[in-house]
């Protein structure tokens, strides 16, 4: 297959005989011809128009007049084994190699003259993975760039971006296009942007018949901040706000209000930014000044999302002063308790000698009031009613007495009434000894 012009023209052709599946792709002007093969394929190089008179066919690679003969019909067995004569003319090469690529030269030797045929190889080698596509913004932040990158393939592959089916080569909201090697970089105008609107890389190779794609999702960025902080004064503090979601990559920045300018680092204020996560941080807390709700922007060419991070500044609190008053305050307390206990009730030695007191004279009763009516069992019943109401009158009244002294605030001299009580008992115990005997 044979057309007109020289590489360039053959370059341009290459997409034609991709899309018309041709083994191999041909292109000549003259005696010039372009052959392309793929990495670890075999491709023939012809030797056209050869005589039957020919003597001996020689291939060249590079100039002929400068290098040595690459193969001979006459050599039996070639240097390398990879190449081999067809039909005592054309040259065989298999498992192509990138550094096979290059001019070659057939040359007939006549009896009179010799008829040279010149094929420039070049060698193609496919991308080994698919290509990747991302989104970024553009210097200004006002702008979506779109990349698409596939690397490792040689010649360069083609690429160009879609949307919706159509490309945006066509589209009027396409700002500029540029290719570097193996990437593809379009720039969009960012006031036909949407949320989640997909766009669409597709690439081609010259030796890959099927394209290959990846697609980018825009999105609007998401935020995510932490609950409300306190700091104390003179301390420092730290104000965390978070991306969660932003396609491409969101800008954070900080504003002490949704009406002040952007806070700048430098003095009191730092601003860290790892990744998705920014971080401002505010050294000496000032009650007048530093609190309040600070705002964390986060904004892309698809949108602009802000969110509120509340600071409380509170005076710092005295921790020894407030345990000193909380110890005093319980000593007080414990005090004011312990004297109105002791006011309104006897001490604790007066309690104890009054219930001896009264326990004793009740036994002492007792033991009467039952003499009295062993003595007198033959008097009658109307004396010993008598004398069991009395005994009564008695017991009440010795147990009144006692209630009454418990309740005085001094000691009576309660010796004198039981040693009383005791004689009684014990002088009526030996007349009973007495009688017995």
């Amino acid at each position: 297959m044979r057309f007109p012009g020289g590489t360039a023209v053959a370059r341009l052709l290459l997409a034609v005989c991709v899309w018309r599946q041709v083994p191999q792709c041909r292109s000549a002007a003259g005696t010039a011809e372009v052959v392309f093969g793929k990495v670890g394929g075999s491709i023939l190089l012809l030797c056209r128009n050869v005589s039957k008179e020919a003597t001996e066919v020689l291939w060249f690679q590079g100039d002929p007049h400068s290098f040595p003969p690459l193969f001979s019909s006459r050599v039996a067995f070639p240097p390398d084994v990879r190449f081999s004569l067809v039909d005592n003319s054309s040259l065989r090469i298999t498992e192509l190699r990138l550094q096979d690529e290059g001019n070659y030269t057939c040359r007939e030797v006549l009896n009179k003259t010799d008829h040279e045929h010149r094929v420039q190889l070049l060698v193609a080698n496919p991308p080994r993975s698919t290509p990747k596509c991302w989104a970024e913004t553009s210097s200004s932040g006002l702008m979506l760039q779109l990349f698409c990158s596939w690397p490792g393939g040689y010649p360069h592959p083609t690429l160009h971006w879609r949307e919706e089916g159509h490309d945006l080569e066509n589209s009027s909201w396409l700002i500029s296009s540029t290719s570097s090697s193996d990437t593809h970089v379009e720039t969009l105008n960012s006031s036909h942007l949407s949320h989640r609107k997909v766009f669409k890389c597709v690439g081609s190779h010259i030796i890959e018949q099927e394209e290959s794609a990846c697609s980018v999702e825009i999105k609007v960025p998401s935020l995510e901040s932490e609950p409300p902080k306190t700091c104390f004064v003179g301390d420092n503090v730290t104000l965390t706000c978070r991306v969660t979601e932003s396609m491409p990559a969101a800008r954070l920045t900080w504003l002490r209000g949704i009406t002040q300018p952007e806070i700048e680092p430098g003095g009191r204020f730092f601003i860290a930014q790892e990744g998705n996560v920014s971080r401002l941080t505010i050294q000496n807390c000032s009650q007048g000044t530093d609190g309040g709700c600070y705002v964390c922007k986060a904004q892309n060419p698809v949108g602009l999302r802000e969110v509120f991070v509340c600071l409380t500044v509170k005076e710092p609190t005295n921790v020894v002063g407030v345990v000193g008053a909380v110890v005093v305050l319980s000593l007080v307390a414990v005090l004011t308790v312990s004297g109105v206990v002791l006011y309104y009730n006897p001490l604790l030695c007066l309690r104890g000698a009054a219930f001896r007191s009264q326990g004793s004279d009740d036994v002492l009763v007792l033991v009467d009031s039952e003499d009295d009516d062993d003595d007198d069992d033959d008097e009658g019943n109307r004396e010993e009613d008598t004398m069991g109401s009395s005994t009564k009158h008695e017991v009440m009244a010795l147990v009144n007495g006692g209630s009454i002294q418990a309740a005085r605030p001094s000691c009576p001299p309660g010796g004198d009434e039981g040693e009383q009580h005791g004689g009684v008992a014990l002088q009526k115990t030996s007349g009973e000894d007495t009688q017995g005997t």
